[in-house]
């Protein structure tokens, strides 16, 4: 694409550009803009308006002197595009060759921080891999090996995104895979422990100690377990004593009316 944005009489970005759908970011594209250019045809050009919550929003972007809540205005030439091939138009060997790069991909954006970005190519994997049929043993060794590290690595993205029933759902899909899977135990009790399911952490977490005794992260997670379900314990008891308390007072002032 050849593109030049303008705020208001400012032209604060004109490039011509290769990438990505799903990965501008990287290069500084407001998300609004990748959804316009997916709508457009070869050698077309467009003006695109963006209002803020397509642009840059709320944080503005600073590289740009673009302030909070700014509107842009997108002149955009889509010189050439090649579309990504669909799940059903790729064979077993693409399929399997095409998950490995994303994977390396996924990995990188994980490594920089980008939890979101890393989860879509992960998701990639699964959707190729998931009811794929007819494979020899040892293209299903590997597409499983490639499914169970997405399922684990998606795990520790809505984790890092603090989105644990989908980390939960993650795990147990790794746990099929791989039912002592030192990372989907491990992280499926770190899910369970953000949403306040101790007694299923600690399971999860003594798994991992019973199968994996030197792992110290577990271990540590354990008594964290342990602590907070003696907490809640402590909690319940206050509680029910000062219902019973409650109910107690009501009947000694009915008997004394």
């Amino acid at each position: 694409v050849q593109f030049e944005g303008r705020c208001g009489d400012h032209v604060f970005d004109r490039r011509e550009l290769r990438f990505e759908i799903g990965e501008g970011d990287n290069y500084d594209l407001p998300h609004g803009l990748e959804k316009a250019i997916q709508k457009m045809e070869k050698s077309e050009e467009s003006v695109f308006y963006l209002k803020p919550n397509y642009g840059f929003g709320s944080a503005g972007k600073e590289k740009f002197q673009i302030p909070p809540d700014a509107e842009l205005q997108y002149e955009v030439k889509l010189k050439s595009f090649e579309k990504a091939k669909e799940s059903w138009e790729m064979n077993t060997d693409e399929k399997l060759e095409q998950s490995g790069i994303v994977k390396e991909r996924g990995t990188q954006y994980f490594k920089e921080g980008k939890y979101k970005r890393a989860a879509l190519q992960y998701k990639k994997i699964v959707s190729w891999l998931e009811h794929e049929s007819g494979l020899s043993d040892e293209e299903d060794m590997k597409a499983k090996s490639l499914r169970l590290a997405a399922h684990l690595n998606l795990a520790m993205c809505h984790l890092r995104l603090k989105e644990y029933s989908q980390a939960l759902e993650n795990c147990n899909k790794a746990l099929e895979l791989d039912s002592n899977n030192e990372k989907g135990l491990f992280r499926r009790g770190e899910a369970r422990l953000a949403v306040n399911d101790f007694e299923l952490a600690r399971g999860d977490f003594q798994k991992v100690i019973q199968l994996y005794p030197s792992n110290k992260a577990a271990k540590v997670q354990l008594v964290t377990c342990q602590q907070k379900i003696r907490e809640q314990h402590e909690k319940e008891k206050k509680m029910y004593a000062n219902m019973f308390q409650r109910l107690a007072d009501k009947d000694l002032k009915v008997s004394n009316t």
